[in-house]
């Protein structure tokens, strides 16, 4: 896991299992949706999730124990893939600490905010209806829980993009699928062996005697994505993004030794982090067979690790690293979208 870290040595976004948006027979009417996100914040729970995602060389699959204690305490130990045997994450609050069992290192970062209670999930809640409709797919059963089953469709788009199964009694997501944009299913999440029931504080110890790994924030770190990029000490940018990608966050770094803005963008169900540096600064892609690409006619390289994917390019002033769960070509559009 540390080396999904290290692909990110940069990343401030979890890979997990968040509860994606849900809805009712019509746009207009949508408690459902607000049920869903609030959830988590009173509902204690623990299962295994399996991810699974078809990329562009083989499928990858991932699997992990969940504890979920209410309000904001998280863990995740995988067993798969191998060499994320052993390895967790513990999600605090705010905080992320992602253990790497075989090293004895923790790497500290900001978990995302749009899983956050409050504020947060107000605005993440309307991200998910200015983006998506909802058209209700009716009650059915997911591992022995009654579900009720709703399809998400990109409103800028026009197209599918996720199915979720969402328990009819507690509102966490039991299953959600991902959608290429041909329509064919790219990616499945879901939470089996699921119990409800309290979950000891013990479980999320952070253990003790590793060495301690996090971006250094530097003078001018701020959560407010225009005060960063203004603060930057170099002409940064805080770009539009397509289809409904809005910035909810930044932060001002030192990455080793070069000064990095970095942008959290989400459409209110999908995040992807921008990282900006006016001196070239990459993470070392060579253990993951990059790919070479280009964007507005500039040289890129584009790398997966498990469900991850990375792309750095420069136009000339700027470098640029997009890290998001994204497939090749949308991630080669949103990079083009930012240097034409």
């Amino acid at each position: 896991m540390l080396r999904r870290a290290s692909l990110a040595a940069l990343a401030l976004l979890p890979c997990s299992l968040t509860p994606a948006g849900a809805g009712s027979r019509s746009d207009a009417d949508l408690p459902l949706l607000s049920q869903v996100l609030a959830a988590p914040a009173t509902v204690s729970y623990s299962g295994v999730v399996e991810t699974v995602r078809m990329e562009s060389r083989a499928t990858v699959v991932s699997v992990y124990r969940i504890e979920h204690r209410a309000p904001d305490l998280t863990r995740r130990t995988y067993s798969s893939p191998p060499r994320f045997l052993g390895d967790s994450e513990i999600v605090k609050g705010n905080l992320k600490f992602s253990i790497d069992a075989k090293n004895h290192r923790i790497v500290v970062t900001r978990s995302d905010p749009t899983i956050m209670a409050g504020s947060a999930l107000r605005d993440r809640e309307a991200l998910i209806r200015a983006n998506y409709r909802t058209t209700w797919r009716g009650n059915g059963t997911f591992g022995g829980r009654p579900s009720i089953d709703v399809l998400l469709i990109n409103k800028h788009t026009n197209r599918p993009t996720m199915l979720v199964r969402v328990d009819r009694e507690t509102k966490i997501v039991l299953d959600k699928q991902e959608f290429a944009a041909g329509g064919a299913v790219i990616g499945e999440t879901r939470l089996d062996h699921v119990r409800y029931a309290p979950v000891s504080p013990s479980a999320f110890d952070v253990p003790k005697g590793y060495t301690v790994v996090q971006p250094r924030p530097v003078n001018g770190s701020s959560n407010d994505p225009d005060h960063v990029v203004r603060n930057a000490g170099f002409a940064a940018r805080k770009p539009a993004l397509p289809d409904g990608f809005s910035p909810l966050d930044g932060d001002l770094v030192d990455l080793r030794s070069i000064r990095t803005v970095a942008l959290l963008y989400s459409d209110g169900i999908r995040t992807v982090s921008l990282f900006e540096t006016a001196t070239a600064v990459a993470p070392d892609m060579a253990p993951f067979h990059p790919e070479a690409l280009n964007v507005g006619g500039r040289p890129a390289q584009y790398a997966e690790d498990g469900t991850v994917a990375l792309l750095t390019w420069n136009d000339g002033t700027l470098y640029y690293t997009l890290v998001g769960e994204h497939g090749k070509a949308e991630l080669q559009h949103i990079a083009t979208t930012i240097t034409p």
